[in-house]
């Protein structure tokens, strides 16, 4: 986890590194990606009780991932193992857009995506809330070192307040 700045529009990164390579991720470690990737916003929520436009990239990568999870993987118990699968003509003036789903089915898709970001955000949310101390301890630490590494995240989870 840094605060440091590293690309244009990130004003800090958090990178989860898996065990060894993978190439197969079930539907629980999907969902735990998206808690993350919506842990800047969450955090933002609990501790400022505000929100700002510094978690843009997050939610559009979340909601990116829970589409692919409705659409690609057939993860959505609403829509079953079907692909749908939404093809993009760039190379036509205008960009023609041409959907393999009528338009029933498109607005089921956004409502299962919706409803997988939001169950998401809250999860990561209500971590934030029930771990309160390990993130007023990160955030000082962040502020002395700018940088903290996992086995400081998992320190600082492992010491609960009395």
């Amino acid at each position: 986890v840094s605060i440091v700045p590293r690309s244009r529009g990130a004003l800090g990164y958090t990178m989860q590194m898996p065990p060894e390579d993978r190439y197969l991720l079930t539907l629980a470690e999907l969902e735990d990606r998206i808690a993350v990737m919506l842990g800047g916003r969450a955090a933002e929520s609990v501790v400022l009780d505000e929100i700002s436009t510094g978690a843009s990239d997050d939610i559009q990568k979340a909601t990116d991932l829970a589409r692919r999870m409705v659409t690609e993987f057939g993860m959505s118990a609403e829509l079953g193992m079907v692909r749908y699968a939404v093809q993009q003509y760039r190379f036509l003036e205008g960009g023609d857009s041409s959907a393999s789903a009528s338009p029933e089915t498109l607005k089921v898709i956004d409502e299962e995506v919706r409803r997988i970001t939001t169950e998401q955000y809250g999860r990561a949310r209500q971590l934030l809330t029930d771990h309160r101390a390990a993130l007023e301890h990160l955030t000082r630490q962040l502020l002395e070192t700018e940088c903290v590494d996992g086995a400081a995240v998992k320190q600082a989870l492992a010491v609960q307040p009395a």
